[in-house]
């Protein structure tokens, strides 16, 4: 094995999915040369490579399917992190945190000799249960928040596929560095904080940055967005309009939400209905706050090294007025699904616009082509063409 890795650090972030990852995913992804540059190796060949890296890993199908080019794909970045002859390499995906302890021992050794670290973000239990939901739904399920959350908290792990592994195996800190802490020692596992929503991403990157040892200057994260949560009553239309297209969409569903709902139709259509954040069920509050303490205390006494504070933990409060989105009138959804639908409207419009002058450049194209045929064919003319020119003009000849 190439002894150049000896002195290498690895960071493994792992978790959760909704703290941040997909932001950390972005900036990493679209700095990789400027990381390069400074002896930092982001180890993709393309900006969903590390899904199907932990695909493979965790030998794991979605969505009913397993594409066959996840094959070897663990095997691919963990054989780029051996050959990076710089000091440092940063590895991010959430589903690793639901990684078993042999698929742990497994990722770890694949990376040998570097020293691997484990980084784990995590926020307010009540956040992160209104975060998944929400990813949830973004994923074409269309289970109701009360009763997502009431299976959550009464059945745990063991709540209906997906939501119990997909909740309690890859959000629960403790449950998730426990694993890790198989193959990695403590003193090799960060836990970083994050605060409520609402505020900029830049704390996420400037406490992940010095965690890893990347310099301030390395990256640049202007026009990169976070993460923040649909309004409660964007989350509930989407969730209703999940049981009609879901079937429809079929394999498409994602990528048609994503570019033309979220972040786009639903926060315009809520323009005129305002834009009430989600809070938890009142029945659960008392729960999710005494839980999330739990989880900090046993963070705290771990011994793991904390990048931010366990205290905004503790003390992340949900603004003064939310609602559930089960309580959302009816009336408002018809009013947001009406922006919904006008939305849609114009961007079919701007889209047959774009074919129509995409069809158009192409026939221009074709003319051209043709064109350049004929005065080629001009400059040294058949005998064929020559009659066909004179006739074309009325001209006899022999």
């Amino acid at each position: 094995m190439d002894t150049r890795g000896s002195a290498k650090t690895v960071y493994l972030h792992v978790g959760a999915p909704t703290a941040g990852a997909a932001f950390l995913q972005r900036v990493l992804w679209e700095n990789r040369r400027r990381l390069g540059d400074a002896g930092v190796c982001y180890p993709l060949a393309g900006p969903q490579e590390h899904f199907a890296a932990v695909m493979d890993l965790r030998e794991m199908s979605w969505g009913g399917s397993r594409d066959p080019a996840w094959n070897g794909a663990w095997e691919r970045v963990a054989r780029r992190a051996r050959e990076w002859d710089g000091g440092t390499v940063v590895f991010s995906d959430g589903l690793l945190g639901g990684a078993t302890e042999e698929q742990v021992k497994r990722a770890v050794a694949a990376l040998e000799p570097a020293e691997v670290h484990v980084v784990f973000a995590t926020r307010d239990l009540g956040w992160q249960l209104i975060f998944d939901w929400q990813e949830q739904i973004r994923h074409a399920h269309s289970i109701t928040f009360e009763r997502f959350v009431d299976d959550l908290v009464t059945l745990g792990i063991d709540a209906p596929e997906p939501y119990g592994e997909m909740f309690w195996g890859l959000h629960d800190p403790v449950r998730v560095l426990r694993t890790w802490e198989t193959a990695v020692p403590k003193e090799r596992v960060h836990v970083l904080t994050l605060p409520p929503p609402g505020g900029s991403p830049a704390l996420l990157w400037e406490r992940f940055r010095a965690l890893t040892g990347i310099d301030a200057g390395a990256c640049d994260i202007e026009g990169i967005e976070g993460e923040e949560p649909l309004s409660a009553i964007e989350a509930e239309l989407l969730r209703r309009l999940n049981v009609k297209i879901a079937p429809v969409l079929g394999g498409d569903y994602e990528r048609m939400v994503g570019d033309h709902l979220v972040g786009h139709g639903l926060a315009e259509a809520t323009d005129e209905t305002g834009r009430t954040p989600m809070g938890l069920p009142a029945r659960h509050a008392g729960w999710a706050a005494e839980r999330t303490r739990e989880i900090a205390a046993s963070l705290r006494a771990s011994g793991y090294d904390v990048a931010g504070d366990l205290d905004e933990l503790t003390t992340s409060r949900h603004p003064v007025e939310t609602t559930l989105p089960g309580d959302v009138p009816d009336e408002l959804i018809a009013t947001a699904s009406v922006g919904v639908a006008a939305h849609l409207l114009e961007g079919l419009t701007r889209a047959h616009e774009r074919i129509g002058l995409a069809h158009l450049h192409g026939e221009m194209a074709e003319v051209r082509q043709n064109l350049e045929k004929l005065l080629a064919a001009a400059a040294a003319p058949s005998p064929a063409l020559q009659r066909a020119a004179r006739r074309a003009t009325g001209r006899r000849g022999p």
